[in-house]
């Protein structure tokens, strides 16, 4: 890549090039493993655990491939022609990606220890914890979105990834209202102590894709800024 041609026109010219195309896919993966997530805690609210169990095999299934489809881009990035601060860059925003995914993983996996064992937690937490996976899932919906036009129609990746830290400031508070949910409740200590790292989980999930979103608004800024 020549030293003027920007990170945003290398993604516009190379919309087919091995790099682009496995991160709008990483990008689908790690939104796969959300919205399957997001289904199993709504299965929950209806009483069907077998289809919850389900959903959240199907999860782990997706943030695999997130975690492949990573290590396979940091070794196509570490070759390519990109600049090394473009390289950096990018490998950092695909991180970050992927992280969302295994907070996504570690909260279902914290799921299915509850549902496993067999822990009663009352349909009213489900309900909630039902809010805050839809909105994680707005947020995974919208990074993809971001990935999709990164170079291509910048004004609408800097509208979504507004709307992407919206979304992460209702999570937060709803996590401090969920925690008081939790100890004001009658559960099962073991379910408070589980439910709790299943929160913690959610949380972390959405501090990563407000992040991703920020590494994206700051690239654009930067290469709108970029001296010709």
């Amino acid at each position: 890549m020549s030293e003027r041609t920007s990170l945003l026109e290398w993604f516009y010219s190379r919309r087919e090039s091995v790099v682009s195309r496995d991160m709008r896919g990483h990008a689908q993966d790690v939104g796969d493993t959300i919205i399957e997530f997001n289904r199993a805690m709504s299965m929950l609210c209806r009483g069907e655990k077998e289809q919850a169990l389900d959903a959240l095999k199907r999860s782990f299934l997706a943030e695999k491939a997130a975690d492949a489809r990573e290590q396979s881009l940091s070794e196509e990035l570490s070759r390519g022609d990109l600049e090394e601060k473009n390289r950096e860059d990018l490998l950092h925003l695909v991180r970050r990606m992927d992280y969302a995914a295994d907070w996504c993983k570690e909260a279902g996996m914290n799921l299915q220890l509850v549902l496993e064992i067999g822990i009663p937690v009352p349909l009213d937490i489900w309900k909630k914890f039902n809010i805050m996976t839809l909105e994680l899932e707005k947020m995974a919906k919208g990074l993809k979105v971001c990935v999709d036009n990164l170079g291509v129609n910048n004004d609408l990746v800097l509208r979504t990834r507004k709307d992407i830290e919206d979304s992460e400031h209702v999570m937060d508070d709803m996590y401090f209202m969920m925690k008081k949910e939790f100890f004001m409740s009658d559960m099962d200590a073991r379910a408070i102590y589980l439910m709790r790292d299943l929160l913690h989980g959610v949380e972390n999930s959405a501090d990563n894709f407000k992040d991703s979103a920020d590494i994206i608004h700051i690239l654009i800024v930067a290469q709108r800024d970029r001296p010709r």
